[in-house]
């Protein structure tokens, strides 16, 4: 087989009950442009922090399907865009995943720069009755908010208003973007900086660049891109 990369986003884990970032009932229709970033924990730690307590609770219970098992049990890199676990519920050896955006379940010191430094982060301890102190407790923020910069936690999250660090994986990402003869797009808009930057990777480096999607975005349109509408389930069962 040749050396393959999967870039996963959304559409992958739909199927496992999961809502999609964008269309209807998506996330994107909860202003995740002003709530999911760095601004919003520094200013208003109660509400960024309720709001990302409701994304794991959308997906604390949810179990990977058929695609994601596959990709694991064949071994394949992923780079994954989501943050909802599934690839690593499904056994994918952590040499060959990067999670660029972050994984809910963990928390990080303010001022961590290694993976290393990531802990378990205990949602499932936050009561809904006692929502903003569990949170706060949870996360090292003290009371009215306060936020200690040496101290306090934050979720293990890439921010709108943040940069790819190597907390992400970026470097390691990209070297398996340049050494790849095939790239396959799988349920992802290409929306966000990090696919566009892949997605010109393979199309200037003459790789083959496979995009499935049910409904395919029309930024994908490239010469030599093979567009395949399907689901990521029927797709993997096809193809590996």
């Amino acid at each position: 087989m040749d050396n393959i990369v999967v870039i996963t986003g959304a559409g992958i884990s739909v199927e496992s009950g999961i809502q999609p970032f964008r269309g209807p009932k998506g996330v994107w229709e909860e202003n995740p442009m002003e709530m999911a970033t760095y601004h919003k924990f520094s200013t208003d730690p109660s509400s960024f922090l309720q709001w990302y307590y409701h994304r794991f609770v959308s997906c604390k219970d949810a179990l990977p399907n058929e695609a994601h098992n596959i990709l694991a049990n064949k071994n394949i890199k992923v780079i994954t865009q989501n943050i909802d676990n599934l690839h690593v519920k499904a056994g994918h050896l952590p040499d060959n995943l990067v999670e660029i955006h972050g994984n809910i379940n963990y928390k990080r010191k303010i001022d961590a720069e290694y993976l290393d430094e990531l802990v378990i982060a205990d949602w499932q301890n936050v009561r809904a009755k006692n929502i903003e102190k569990d949170l706060f407790d949870l996360f090292a923020i003290g009371k009215g908010g306060k936020i200690n910069d040496e101290a306090s936690y934050r979720p293990h999250i890439l921010l709108f208003d943040e940069f790819y660090t190597e907390l992400y994986q970026y470097e390691k990402a990209i070297s398996w973007l340049l050494e790849a003869d095939t790239i396959i797009f799988m349920g992802t808009s290409n929306s966000v900086g990090f696919t566009s930057g892949a997605l010109q990777i393979g199309v200037s480096k003459n790789k083959k660049v496979i995009v499935v999607d049910p409904n395919p975005s029309s930024s994908f349109n490239h010469p030599g891109v093979e567009i395949v509408k399907a689901s990521a389930i029927d797709f993997c069962k096809k193809y590996f």
